[in-house]
């Protein structure tokens, strides 16, 4: 079972960053929002006139933080528990945001709210496994 908390949450992490790096990338490209069909009406109540600044912040942070975050997960990291609640958490409050700023109700919102939930409580598992696996046992 410990085992397949770290593959799950490392599998999960990747997925999430590998998708924020290609939306991200693809934000920067075109901060218009055209290749993604997202039009700037969208951030219209935002603090952004672009989607040069999210999409920057979608790659560093859910992109490359969230693969940062699985590469330790799959390898039992003793800081990978901590790493994957940082990040899990990351991701709700990306989201929270988002649903704050141009509104919600699209189905990618509930389920990456989803993914940051899942992976915050296994990040809690992981490190109650790996801090489990330092105590001395008693004789």
């Amino acid at each position: 079972m410990k085992k397949f908390i770290f593959i799950i949450q490392g599998i999960l992490q990747i997925y999430v960053g590998l998708g924020a790096l290609v939306c991200g990338i693809l934000m920067m490209a075109d901060p218009s929002g055209g290749i993604l069909k997202m039009p700037l009406s969208l951030i219209e109540a935002s603090p952004f006139h672009n989607y040069l600044i999210p999409g920057l912040i979608l790659f560093a942070v859910n992109g490359l933080g969230q693969l940062f975050a699985g590469v330790l997960s799959l390898r039992k990291h003793a800081w990978s528990g901590l790493v994957s609640a940082v990040f899990g958490l990351g991701l709700m409050i990306w989201i929270f945001v988002q649903v704050t700023l141009i509104g919600g109700g699209h189905i990618l919102q509930n389920l990456y709210f989803g993914f940051g939930t899942a992976e915050t409580a296994m990040a809690f598992l992981m490190h109650v496994f790996l801090t489990a696996a330092k105590k001395p046992r008693p004789v």
